[in-house]
């Protein structure tokens, strides 16, 4: 085994340099990279690496390729292979009886090749036996290619045991994958996360006209009922409210004591966060009574939250998709994500809206979200001030999926907030998510990754739209999406 040791150590300290350098030229190379320039594209790529780990599989991957190839072929010396010799060893011990290093070696090197390989390239949403299929059978087709370069350029040693020995390394690399995915499922039964609802925004007095308080069915549950139902069915068992300190007792009262006695039947918590326009890193500028924003909301809540979460706006309706596309991918360790919408399933039929539509690379990375306002419906789809619209877009509708780490990075970017946008615009002034998280995106500092969701979404931007959101949750009730005791099927 000591053998075995030597030669392995031995690898990776002869080609570890030059695979790293590979490595740095694909990561460039590669189509995701829009960035012009040498310089920018190492920095983008340079924050990828630090703020997203599929970056991170992708350049392990590249580098022990490398490096197997730097075994394999490219460091090789040219030479005669003997034909007696391409059969090879195929068993632990060698003919001569002792222990077959090369043939471990060979084993060993694609192991990490295949597990890297999945991480980086492949979906990680579970065990699929088309993945397995296809990395082992290009293990194997790797292998051949190899073999048969050995062959024909004479480097290196052509043999047929060779080709198995890299297979078998193949299947215990992803072996070692699936069984990572299995106790990662285990583990995801158990694992917290958090439903953050933005509901400051309520009105003072709580009555009739106050938008999300208005019932959507006859049971008089709000908009705000079904997506913590929802949520809770995804998965998440952490309710936290975000509303104002003078509201609290009035809130209780209407919504948050009920809520918070269904959710315990569920084991499901609940906390309450308080957004004060006080709470910021300076001097209240003198007048201001507008609330700082949404960015402000979350950091209230960030000393009762310690999990993965989703934001959401307390009166908007995202469906049920939505909910378990951005859970299972937080569970499943993903760092920053956003539910994006189809833009024809949130157009109002009484009125023009502003929406975010996003864009975004190939591999489904948000790039960049454009604020486009008074989307209309037309004939043919949609347009905005005279232009047309693709409504097969997909937008944003600040339905984000955050890690704890973020709320450190919302703090710091609140306090540059504070100190370069308020001075010129102390009363007006917002620290918004979408805003910061596009400046983010913009500077390389942050990935997003955007889970489509086919779902309608339902707001009442216009008073007329009451109607129609009430009757969209009837025949919802009629189809039996929903039951009309709404938590029972919990």
């Amino acid at each position: 085994m000591q053998a075995v040791a030597d030669d392995v150590f031995y690898s990776i300290y002869q080609y570890l340099g030059f695979g790293l350098i590979f490595a740095v030229i694909c990561m460039i190379a590669l189509p995701e990279v829009e960035h012009k320039g040498l310089k920018k594209c190492l920095i983008h790529q340079w924050h990828k690496l630090r703020t997203d780990k599929i970056t991170r599989y992708k350049f392990a991957f590249f580098t022990i390729l490398f490096m197997v190839l730097s075994r394999t072929l490219i460091c090789r010396s040219i030479w005669q292979c003997p034909w007696e010799n391409i059969i090879g060893e195929w068993g632990v011990f060698a003919s001569d009886g002792t222990l077959n290093t090369e043939g471990m070696l060979n084993v060993l090197l694609f192991v990490p090749l295949a597990y890297f390989g999945v991480l980086g390239f492949f979906q990680q949403d579970g065990l699929d036996k088309e993945i397995l299929f296809n990395i082992v059978k290009t293990s194997f087709g790797f292998s051949c290619l190899i073999e048969i370069c050995q062959l024909f350029l004479r480097v290196g040693t052509f043999q047929l045991s060779d080709i198995f020995q890299n297979t078998l390394g193949g299947f215990i690399g992803i072996a070692v994958w699936a069984m990572q995915q299995k106790i990662m499922k285990r583990g995801r039964k158990n694992m917290n996360t958090t439903l953050l609802i933005m509901a400051a925004g309520i009105g003072s007095r709580f009555g009739t006209g106050i938008k999300q308080l208005e019932p959507v069915d006859a049971s008089n549950h709000i908009i705000m009922d079904y997506s913590i139902h929802d949520a809770i069915e995804a998965g998440f068992n952490h309710v936290v409210f975000i509303i104002r300190k003078d509201i609290e007792k009035e809130f209780k009262e209407v919504i948050g004591d009920r809520i918070a006695s269904i959710c315990k039947s569920h084991n499901v918590t609940v906390d309450y966060a308080f957004q004060d326009i006080n709470d910021i890193p300076g001097e209240l500028p003198a007048g201001r009574t507008k609330p700082w924003g949404t960015g402000q909301a979350v950091l209230a809540a960030k000393n009762v939250i310690d999990t993965p979460f989703i934001v959401i706006n307390a009166d908007d309706y995202y469906g049920k998709e939505g909910f378990k596309a951005v859970h299972e991918y937080l569970v499943n360790g993903g760092e920053s994500c956003m539910a994006g919408f189809v833009l024809k399933n949130t157009l109002s039929d009484n009125g023009g809206v502003t929406r975010g539509i996003c864009k975004m690379d190939e591999n489904g990375n948000l790039t960049e979200v454009v604020e486009t306002k008074n989307i209309v419906k037309t004939a043919d789809g949609a347009e905005a001030d005279g232009v047309v619209v693709d409504v097969n877009s997909l937008v944003s509708m600040n339905m984000w999926g955050l890690t704890p780490e973020f709320l450190d990075v919302l703090e710091e970017g609140f306090k540059e907030f504070f100190e370069k946008e308020v001075p010129g615009n102390p009363l007006k002034a917002e620290y918004l998510i979408p805003i910061f998280i596009g400046e983010l995106l913009e500077q390389g500092k942050m990935s997003v990754k955007v889970l489509k969701t086919n779902d309608t979404w339902y707001g009442m931007t216009y008073h007329e739209d009451v109607a129609a959101v009430k009757d969209s949750f009837k025949k919802m009730l009629e189809k039996g999406v929903y039951k009309t005791d709404l938590f029972s099927d919990l």
